[in-house]
């Protein structure tokens, strides 16, 4: 694990953020072949899997890594995805995966969608492990004594 210098010592773990960038890479070439086969969804549907993809990928970094770093490796895992996906789009366009032959509008959107997945999959991660440390407040209230 990394110590991040900026963000006042919070922690990145680069293993997570790599795990969460495989598991939101194979979520949109297996989602983007099962939903749309050979011939290309719509913008809102491909843009939905995105979505789905980076939020499963955020959460799984941001559950996998410190608690204090759950968000950013949730924007790491995002920022590795714009990455994989541009690489992708030069190469040419391999089914759902690259930005070939969107506009700038398009392009900004999507990457917008990429950002916001894997932040709001961090957020989550935060979220679920907050609920998970904290007690039911039914269990051990003392309300049944034997006598």
């Amino acid at each position: 694990m990394a110590r991040s210098q900026a963000g006042g010592g919070r922690r990145v773990d680069w293993f997570a953020a790599g795990l969460g960038l495989v598991l939101a890479v194979v979520v949109q070439l297996v989602g983007g072949t099962v939903l749309f086969g050979s011939r290309p969804g719509t913008l809102v549907s491909e843009g939905l899997l995105t979505f789905a993809a980076l939020l499963a990928g955020g959460l799984l970094a941001g559950l996998i890594g410190p608690a204090a770093g759950a968000v950013w490796n949730g924007v790491i895992v995002a920022v590795g995805f714009i990455i994989v996906e541009e690489l992708a789009g030069a190469l040419g366009p391999i089914g759902p995966l690259g930005s070939a032959g969107l506009d700038t509008v398009g392009l900004v959107v999507d990457d917008v969608l990429v950002l916001g997945g894997g932040t709001i999959g961090g957020l989550a991660a935060v979220a679920v492990r907050r609920r998970s440390t904290r007690e039911p407040s039914s269990v051990g209230t003392g309300s049944s004594k034997r006598k």
